[in-house]
């Protein structure tokens, strides 16, 4: 008997950001699967992993500070490695895979606001 447990869509819990990009997050106890849906223009701020993650994008193209990302590319973060922003150069979907303790990490708000200076 297997002990893989589906989890159809109608069941994932979606949350949308303030940039309209809507996310579910796949936990087991030692895996965390993080789906993003985004909208051309949508920025997701600079942040990063405390033990690392590899991204998988689904449809559409990103853009992973300078580095494009189409359907089927993927890349990988190790920490630490400072911090990451992505900006969806039109609508698309990617994945992150990454430890289920993994913490994100973020610049300090002075930091942040020196590069969003409309934040």
């Amino acid at each position: 008997m297997s002990s893989s447990t589906p989890v159809p869509a109608a069941d994932m819990t979606w949350e949308r950001n303030v940039l309209g990009s809507e996310v579910t997050r796949l936990r087991t106890d030692g895996a965390l699967l993080t789906i993003v849906h985004g909208r051309a223009g949508d920025v997701v701020p600079a942040h990063g992993y405390s033990k690392g993650s590899v991204t998988y994008v689904v449809r559409g193209r990103i853009d992973i500070d300078g580095r494009i990302l189409g359907a089927g590319d993927a890349g990988t973060y190790k920490a630490p490695g400072g911090f990451f922003s992505v900006k969806f150069l039109e609508d698309a979907t990617y994945v992150v895979a990454r430890a289920s303790d993994d913490d994100i990490t973020m610049p300090d708000i002075g930091e942040r606001a020196a590069h969003n200076l409309d934040a």
